[in-house]
């Protein structure tokens, strides 16, 4: 990989984890509604595109966006910081009485989760990792879609739980 472009990886890396830590501030100081808008900058900076293109696509397009890299290891932390954004977009929908956004979002953090998971190594995973237990805690009431139980039932951890 070139030295500029892994450079400019772990910027957008660095600059979305920092965007992550500020919407979990948001969230916990009542500001819900602000975690959301930074839910979207996160996104957009992510994606480096705008919020209404990214929403043109569909989760399977995001998904080869994000891993689309020459290094399996960003390409885990990119997937990862999206479903990441996602579960505190999740948290902060729950928190506004929004549960259809909640549980959609939920799901989509748990779905790019185990993706990440079983395309990509596992080992030092970072610490914005979404945990699954959390996520299909958030998610215990919700009937889940055949390609999400397929894809529990294929990770180890989530499988037991």
């Amino acid at each position: 990989m070139l030295t500029s472009r892994r450079d400019y990886l772990l910027r957008i890396i660095d600059e979305v984890g920092r965007i992550l830590a500020r919407i979990a501030f948001k969230r916990r100081e009542g500001a819900d509604q602000q975690a959301l808008e930074t839910v979207v900058l996160g996104f957009e900076r992510l994606f480096s595109l705008d919020a209404d293109q990214i929403f043109q696509l569909t989760p399977d397009q995001q998904f080869a966006m994000l891993a689309d890299d020459e290094s399996a290891e960003f390409a885990r932390d990119k997937v990862l910081l999206y479903a990441a954004l996602s579960a505190e977009a999740g948290r902060a929908y729950a928190k506004l009485g929004n549960s259809a956004m909640a549980r959609a979002t939920f799901i989509n953090a748990l779905r790019f989760t185990l993706k990440a998971r079983a395309l990509f190594p596992v080992t030092n995973l970072p610490d914005y990792a979404p945990n699954v237990s959390e996520l299909l805690a958030a998610l215990k009431d919700v009937p889940l879609d055949a390609d999400t139980i397929a894809l529990i039932n294929a990770d180890p951890t989530a499988a037991s739980q």
